[in-house]
């Protein structure tokens, strides 16, 4: 029997479908690679827990967290690679506003660190922009007095992260 006629059928199937599964295989790096990530909002939120731990510890406010510039003592790093230029401008920013829960009268000055100019853009929209997150929590001290803590978090890195 001759049989070179059917396995020419199948080695064209059998291209196709490397053909196919090369292809899809192209495709898929190429927009696993294609577009950096923007991990802002999650360098933003990680930059708000550890406020939040520096601030308040299982629901109680630290006493720490009522004195000036308390946020020097947080262990915050706010290094970064020196890539774009970011070494000479900052690319983040941390405000805490600690206020009485009841009157929302300001506790304590705000806590500031990082390059505050970022603030100027959190009202402001479009992908090219720094990130802004603003979270409130409530917290109590050790004698049960309320306490509204909030906090601004802005990550910039719009060279790397927006395009």
């Amino acid at each position: 029997m001759n049989r070179k006629g059917g396995d020419r059928i199948i080695s064209i199937y059998w291209f196709t479908i490397l053909f196919i599964v090369a292809a899809a295989i192209v495709y898929m790096v190429a927009v696993f690679y294609g577009k950096p990530y923007d991990v802002r909002e999650i360098e933003a939120d990680i930059l708000m827990d550890r406020v939040s731990d520096c601030v308040s510890k299982a629901g109680y406010l630290l006493d720490s967290a009522l004195e000036e510039n308390f946020l020097e003592n947080c262990g915050l790093n706010f290094d970064v690679e020196d890539i774009y230029g970011w070494g000479e401008e900052g690319q983040y920013f941390v405000e805490v506003n600690i206020k009485d829960f009841l009157s929302l009268r300001q506790i304590t000055p705000s806590s500031k660190k990082g390059n505050e100019a970022l603030k100027e853009f959190c009202n402001l929209e479009g992908d090219i922009l720094p990130f802004c997150l603003e979270r409130t929590f409530y917290t109590i001290d050790k004698t049960g007095k309320q306490f509204r803590v909030d906090v601004l978090s802005i990550v910039r890195k719009t060279e790397k992260n927006a395009q």
